[in-house]
């Protein structure tokens, strides 16, 4: 899989002063390019490329912020994609003295590319200012306005610097996403989901009263609900599943599962279950595998075979032991448990090999 920074190509570069030269014929495409691929681009992380090009930009410009931010917004209305993200960096490195230029340049360069990175230093500089604009921005008509009103408190955004701080305000934050709980655009809903399971990991009690105080408003806010609400769910926080309608069942009638006793390094695990209850309802069913690392302690993930209204649930789930990005696997007994609604079905052991031994 190629590296996401990857995609500052030659072509992708020459792209971008292409850009930058339509919006202003005498910009110095020579100078731009040169100070981007000085020593030490090549081991840059896609962030550190992020900044590099914002600074190479504003060099090359060679002019205070105020006049900077006009260019900023003729591009962005030219542009679109990911490989622009470097636009909203230019304002978070230079633009912290003008928040009035910043907040408009920020609004347009949101829509080309995401500002939700370049929001945050405002915030930690200024939060009761720049929580203003958040507030005024989750009530636009323009759905990117919205989400980055969402997306740019996160306490835990992917890449994002933390906000000193913002636990202290997270109740203003959560009034915030009242105006977006009901939201007709996806993009939109995804963000206010995503912002709400972060805060499950420290508030998931508070986070539980604003979700269930949300249940019934509609099919767009039941949706958020309930990604809001997935961390908790895989981890069986019994309130969570109360609140889907995920009861303890007592009138469990069959439980089948089968699973190979062995598994070495390369092979296609096959699950087979089958679980039937006396009567219809929420079931939840999922497969609890304790991975062994090579310290030997335990990881724990929880894998959805199925999620479904019925009183019967049967198929098939496939898992290939091979490492990953994400995951390595290492020798040993994995313990296994099929999960309904959170409780214990029934529990097994898995004996794994071939990981760590030496290739002939």
């Amino acid at each position: 899989m190629a590296n996401l920074k990857d995609i500052y190509s030659e072509e992708k570069l020459q792209e971008i002063v292409t850009v930058f030269a339509s919006v202003e014929s005498t910009f110095p495409k020579a100078e731009f390019l040169a100070a981007v691929g000085k020593e030490g681009w090549d081991s840059l992380s896609l962030r550190q490329r992020h900044e590099r090009l914002a600074r190479a930009l504003v060099d090359s410009l060679n002019r205070p912020f105020e006049a900077v931010a006009p260019f900023l917004q003729e591009v962005g209305a030219r542009v679109q994609g990911f490989s622009w993200l470097f636009l909203p960096d230019v304002v978070a490195l230079y633009g912290l003295e003008n928040v009035q230029d910043s907040m408009e340049t920020l609004a347009i360069l949101t829509e080309s590319s995401s500002a939700e990175f370049a929001i945050r230093p405002f915030l930690a500089q200024n939060f009761p200012q720049t929580f203003e604009q958040m507030k005024s921005w989750s009530v636009s008509e323009n759905e990117h306005h919205r989400r980055l009103a969402s997306e740019g408190l996160r306490p835990n955004l992917p890449w994002g610097k933390k906000i000193p701080g913002l636990e202290v305000h997270r109740l203003k934050i959560w009034e915030l996403l009242e105006e977006l709980k009901g939201d007709g655009s996806l993009y939109v809903r995804k963000s206010v989901a995503n912002h709400l399971n972060d805060w499950t990991r420290t508030h998931p009690e508070e986070v539980l009263d604003l979700l269930e105080s949300w249940q019934g408003t509609g099919p767009e806010t039941d949706w958020i609900i309930k990604r809001a609400a997935r961390n908790l769910l895989k981890a069986g926080q019994h309130r969570a599943l109360a609140l889907f309608g995920y009861r303890s069942r007592e009138d469990v009638e069959q439980v089948f599962w089968s699973f190979p006793q062995k598994i070495k390094k390369g092979d296609r695990m096959v699950v087979d279950y089958k679980v039937r209850v006396g009567q219809a309802g929420p079931l939840r069913l999922e497969l609890q595998i304790d991975f062994v690392k090579a310290t030997g302690k335990q990881s724990t993930k929880i894998f959805m075979l199925r999620d479904r209204e019925a009183a019967e649930i049967e198929g098939q789930w496939r898992y290939d032991w091979l490492d990953k990005t994400t995951r390595r696997h290492a020798n040993g007994p994995h313990e296994l448990c099929l999960l309904l609604n959170g409780q214990i079905l029934a529990e097994g052991v898995l004996e794994v090999t071939g990981f760590g031994d030496k290739e002939l």
